[in-house]
């Protein structure tokens, strides 16, 4: 476009040149030349096309010519107006365009950072993260203009929901991970979580140990072995742990077979009131610590959606993204994935962080830099405003 309007500007020039060198005679000639083809022209049908470069020629002619009406032949005089009416209301259409004004500049390059660091962020988990760490409130809609990639928003079964919503500060929720390591050995981590505030409150590897059963089936030539670890004494010292500074009133968990499945319900007195056992688990929970064990229903796999998402964000953020070589490596990347989940992770669900470092307390400055902390070695960060 810009090379079109110089070549047409040239064009112009020369023709302003050649006609002040040309005699009177001569230029007379010339007009009468021209002024017969536009005769010719105007006879032509349909009508000849006219660009924008055209309308702005005539446009600034009509200001600077006072004989323009007279050279005028290919359109009206009313439709040359018509023109510079349109090209004012265009100007001052964009001058006083509605909408929103731009966000600051470094607030844009803190969600782009964000978002091209971490492409699976959605924009409510930026926006938070900004609101939290930096003390800067954009709405969704805003953060998604200005980010890489958008989130899907998710929704939570309605079964669950009244139960959860009402009794959540009293429920803890336990699963297992399995983690291969590079030589095909099975690693469990169990983690114990809260359901309110989305905190690990425990989290524990063990790998799978096999001990020789005397009862095994030696006479077939075969040697028989029972599993030892992960194994129901070894969930049950998990939860004492776990419970060492405060039990809840619930704690749901899957079917799985290590928690001891008794077949049918067996009643047990927990706090005067008889409740209803369906694993071995759920009786020395009921019996000993005084917290009732609720198995998730059958055919129900959303029924323990708070963990489950938790286990999916670790296997998308953590053990997919990692070689794991030993028992001790995978505990070590755990219970820092852990730590940063717990204090700096910003959660959608609860809308903030599960147990926040008292440093994201301190007021924040107000031109403040974007401070990327590595966290496993920079496969995450954890963002922080500080003084520029």
């Amino acid at each position: 476009m810009a090379a079109r309007v110089v070549a047409h500007v040239m064009e112009l020039l020369m023709s302003l040149v050649r006609t002040m060198c040309s005699s009177k005679a001569d230029l007379a000639f010339e007009v009468l030349a021209l002024r017969q083809q536009l005769a010719v022209y105007k006879r032509k049908n349909p009508r000849p096309h006219i660009d924008p470069l055209d309308k702005l020629f005539w446009s600034v002619l009509k200001d600077q010519f006072a004989g323009w009406i007279g050279a005028l032949v290919i359109v009206k005089p009313e439709t040359v107006v018509a023109w510079q009416k349109k090209r004012f209301q265009d100007f001052w259409a964009r001058k006083s365009k509605p909408g929103r004004p731009c966000i600051p500049r470094q607030h844009i390059a803190f969600i782009r950072r964000i978002s091209s660091d971490h492409p699976d962020y959605g924009e409510d988990r930026i926006a938070l993260e900004l609101e939290i760490k930096f003390g800067i409130k954009h709405s969704d809609a805003t953060v998604r203009k200005y980010m890489v990639k958008s989130g899907r928003p998710r929704t939570n079964p309605l079964t669950w929901r009244t139960f959860l919503k009402n009794q959540a500060q009293a429920i803890w929720t336990c699963d297992f991970v399995v983690q291969h390591t590079v030589r095909f050995t099975a690693l469990y981590v169990f983690v114990v979580m809260q359901l309110d505030t989305r905190k690990v409150v425990h989290v524990n590897v063990t790998r799978l140990r096999r001990t020789h059963s005397p009862s095994g089936s030696e006479t077939q030539g075969a040697t028989a072995w029972q599993a030892e670890h992960p194994s129901q004494a070894w969930v049950q010292q998990q939860i004492r742990d776990a419970t060492f500074d405060g039990s809840p009133k619930f704690l749901i968990h899957d079917n799985d077979g290590m928690f001891g499945q008794l077949g049918k319900p067996v009643a047990r007195e927990v706090n005067g009131k008889k409740v209803s056992c369906r694993s071995a688990f759920d009786a020395w929970l009921a019996g000993t610590m005084g917290i009732r064990g609720i198995p998730t229903p059958y055919g129900a796999p959303n029924a323990q959606a708070h963990v489950e998402r938790f286990v999916g964000t670790l296997r998308r953020e953590l053990l997919d993204r990692i070689l794991v070589w030993n028992e001790g490596q995978l505990r070590a990347a755990v219970a820092e994935y852990v730590r940063w989940v717990n204090a700096g992770r910003v959660h959608q669900g609860i809308h903030g962080i599960p147990d926040p470092d008292p440093e994201l307390a301190a007021p924040k400055p107000a031109n403040g830099k974007l401070v990327a902390r590595p966290v496993l070695n920079g496969l995450h960060h954890d963002y922080r405003a500080v003084a520029a």
